[in-house]
């Protein structure tokens, strides 16, 4: 204290004597109100050649950097809230923005000069330009959150922070390099893909009049600030004949805005906010109880040594009603590297022949899962067990997982198999059994029949079993749904559809009789 005290006795001594022997008062304080006098009279007192920062109390938000050359420079200074990546919150953080160099023999580089001009500078720290020029397109926005947009936490989740799944990084990726930014997949091999990009590409990038207005640019193309809900529709009208991708794409755009607005690089509202989705005909169906009675026969047959992966998979589908990515995913034991702990679903319990047990870690709700296994399906597992160890079946001993992936096994590398690598299985066993699937038709409401079983069914069917014999309740806590109302709605068909629905339109016209009179042969008597 005593030191900077006589440092500043001796700036103070050494001004007066440069001033014919007058007084100068140097500030010394942070925070004071700027003059012509103190202002040019005040020298560097930092430290580490960074520089000296003084701030205005007669004009809010300015500040003068005095650096160690001597020279001085005025900013417009503003606190605003940041997130800090590292700590997961906001935070303030002072923000600064270079008005000009001080220079008093010039009028507009002194400081009455500077008084005026902060208050425009503050405003564009804290609300940026919306010149369109200057704007990022809406392809370079896309661009940066495959880049760094999903290696955060999702923006659905409100409660609980949680982190992008691999499968929808990979979803919503696709969707980007397909929809938003235009390009072929490095992975389209066949005429076929290659000419249906083609087409999507033709129909987002042609010239089009919606609303006697023209578009004649893909939504890539326009600055963030010229997009509004207009040219949201645009797209979505562009993919009007595939209704569920058009709605997909539209989510995904919403995602972007809503990640660039809560990251700043987006200040007005999201333009889908308005926008009202195609409305999608999900179908409820299961398997036929005869169809399921085929299947486990066949998967319990002969059939099994030939296909002992694909059986056991479709076996365990009906018999667990997990979902296929669950199912895939499993592993014999426990890993334990943490990253092959990441790219499993789950795996069995030690000694998993005597507690019938297997542990799912990875699910859709985030819920990690304890899974009964009955006799029939621990024989299914007990058999692929066994199955492994024969000449056909031992590229698969050097792979972790239940069902592995054929190439990669063979290459030493651990990856699970996928849907596509039971398809062309999948369509010969639908023509051997004939298989028939059971839905309700939305628009009559009638249960109807159609041949051909997917992989997904054999958890619907799961799902409808445990309903008639248990209830609605433990059918979603063996789904591990969150509610009954996702069990209800999406995953269980009723036993008999059109006598529920005969019920409903008979206590509907109870509630009418009350009200208007008896209906007798389609007519109102009063």
């Amino acid at each position: 204290m005593e030191e900077k005290d006589t440092n500043a006795q001796q700036i103070a001594s050494l001004s007066a004597s440069r001033t014919g022997g007058r007084k100068v008062v140097v500030e010394t304080k942070t925070t004071f109100n700027f003059t012509k006098a103190n202002i040019k009279n005040l020298k560097y007192q930092g430290k580490n050649k960074a520089p000296d920062k003084r701030f205005d109390s007669g004009c809010n938000g300015l500040c003068l950097f005095v650096f160690p050359s001597g020279i001085k420079t005025f900013y417009a200074v503003v606190n605003k809230m940041m997130w800090n990546k590292k700590k997961q919150r906001n935070e303030k953080n002072a923000m600064y923005q270079k008005l000009f160099l001080y220079n008093p023999d010039a009028k507009d580089q002194g400081l009455k000069a500077a008084r005026s001009k902060v208050a425009a500078k503050i405003k564009e720290i804290l609300e940026p330009r919306s010149n369109v020029k200057n704007q990022k397109t809406f392809g370079e926005l896309a661009k940066n959150f495959m880049e760094s947009g999903m290696d955060n936490y999702r923006l659905a989740d409100k409660t609980e922070k949680h982190e992008y799944k691999q499968s929808t990084i990979d979803k919503y990726k696709k969707l980007i390099r397909t929809y938003i930014l235009i390009k072929p997949h490095k992975n389209l091999m066949t005429t076929f893909q290659k000419e249906k990009f083609n087409v999507i590409a033709n129909r987002l990038c042609a010239v089009i009049n919606y609303k006697d207005v023209v578009s004649n640019k893909p939504l890539k193309d326009f600055a963030l600030q010229e997009i509004t809900d207009w040219h949201i529709e645009v797209v979505q009208h562009r993919l009007r004949t595939t209704k569920t991708t058009a709605n997909d794409v539209i989510k995904m755009i919403s995602v972007i805005f809503s990640w660039a607005k809560k990251n700043k690089r987006f200040t007005g509202n999201n333009p889908c906010s308005s926008i009202i989705k195609f409305p999608e005909r999900k179908i409820k169906s299961k398997l036929i109880d005869d169809d399921v009675d085929k299947i486990m026969n066949h998967c319990k047959g002969k059939a099994f040594d030939y296909e002992p992966f694909f059986l056991c998979f479709l076996a365990l589908g009906l018999l667990i009603g997990k979902r296929i990515v669950e199912i895939l995913g499993l592993r014999w034991k426990q890993p334990y590297n943490q990253k092959d702990i990441e790219e499993c679903s789950g795996w069995l319990e030690p000694n998993w022949k005597k507690t019938k047990y297997l542990y799912l870690r990875d699910t859709k709700n985030r819920k990690p899962e304890r899974v009964f296994i009955d006799d029939e399906g621990v024989a299914f597992i007990t058999r692929l067990e066994a199955a492994r160890f024969t000449d056909t079946n031992s590229w698969s001993i050097k792979s972790p997982f239940l069902f592995p992936q054929y190439r990669a096994a063979i290459e030493g590398k651990h990856k699970h198999a996928t849907q596509n690598s039971f398809r062309k299985r999948l369509i010969k066993l639908n023509a051997k059994l004939g298989l028939t699937i059971q839905f309700k038709d939305e628009k009559t409401g009638k249960t109807k029949q159609h041949l051909g079983y997917q992989l997904k069914l054999g958890r619907k069917t799961f799902g409808s079993k445990i309903a008639e014999k248990y209830g609605l309740e433990i059918a979603s806590r063996k789904l591990n749904h969150s509610s009954t109302k996702v069990t209800k709605d999406h995953y269980v068909v009723p036993v008999d559809t059109q006598l529920e629905i005969e019920n409903v339109y008979q206590k509907k016209i109870k509630k009418e009789d009350r009200i208007k009179g008896v209906i007798v042969n389609k007519k109102e008597v009063k």
